[in-house]
């Protein structure tokens, strides 16, 4: 049964790694290998408009389109496997970002090979130069990953690529109505019973409003009424709904217009 909570003013809280959206991309590599291509001696790489979304890898900023840049490389995971995973800052989340996996660096790139490749299997979008790149929507939750075959939509074994979030404790994030006018709804499914904290974000990443709640096993909705901590109203515009259990974060973009 769904539980409607009226939740009171907390305090604020952190901001600290605010609105970061983590993704894994991994690519198999093992049909590549068994048609007797080798490996780069660089390894694999990734590029794409990292730097243009404010993406980074570990410590290191990424740039864009430069497989060779440090901050490009991939991690072999052994089987053939390699991955490297993105933090991208929240005001990346809901747009599109541009990518291809590169064996050492352009020229052994994917996009090229007329007989399998993602230009010719659908997932791939050509840049109007001639290019063939792959394309993700930032996610809201945490801990996406995607696994591909070289130069394929799908995984070497012909199935659909594993696309899974690490995030468990809740799911199912939903803010409406939206955009707002008036009170809206936090709606999520909580794998057990805990406490749940709201933050809500504006787009310069300042909290506006941080206030807990009990969560219950199931699915769950908490009312915001579009208040600031100071009890004032937030202005028109767009916010970030964070819902963190556990340690665990997912998030939600709203828009404010009254």
């Amino acid at each position: 049964m769904k539980k409607v909570l009226t939740l009171g003013l907390a305090a604020l809280t952190s901001i600290m790694s605010y609105g970061q959206v983590d993704v894994t991309f991994q690519v198999d590599m093992s049909d590549y290998v068994a048609a007797g291509t080798a490996v780069a001696a660089n390894g694999l790489r990734v590029g794409g408009n990292f730097a243009t979304a404010g993406a980074s890898a570990g410590s290191l900023a990424m740039a864009d389109w430069s497989p060779t840049d440090t901050g490009s490389a991939m991690t072999d995971l052994g089987n053939d496997v390699w991955a490297i995973t993105v933090t991208f800052p929240s005001t990346a989340i809901g747009g599109t970002t541009l990518y291809k996996f590169v064996n050492g660096d352009w020229g052994t790139n994917e996009g090229t090979d007329p007989a399998c490749t993602i230009a010719t299997d659908g997932c791939g979008i050509d840049d109007g130069s001639g290019n063939i790149n792959r394309e993700i929507v930032v996610p809201t939750a945490n801990g996406t990953i995607l696994r591909y075959c070289w130069d394929a939509c799908y995984q070497c074994d012909g199935s659909a690529a594993s696309i899974s979030l690490d995030e468990t404790a809740v799911s199912g994030l939903s803010v409406y109505p939206n955009p707002a006018n008036g009170p809206v709804a936090i709606a999520f499914t909580a794998k057990a019973s805990s406490n749940a904290t709201i933050n809500v974000f504006n787009v310069l990443g300042q909290c506006v409003n941080s206030f807990d709640a009990v969560v219950f096993a199931g699915k769950n909705e908490v009312r915001w009424n579009l208040d600031a901590a100071n009890g004032s109203m937030v202005a028109n515009g767009n916010y970030l709904v964070e819902v963190v259990v556990d340690g665990e974060k997912t998030i939600q973009r709203i828009a404010v217009s009254r």
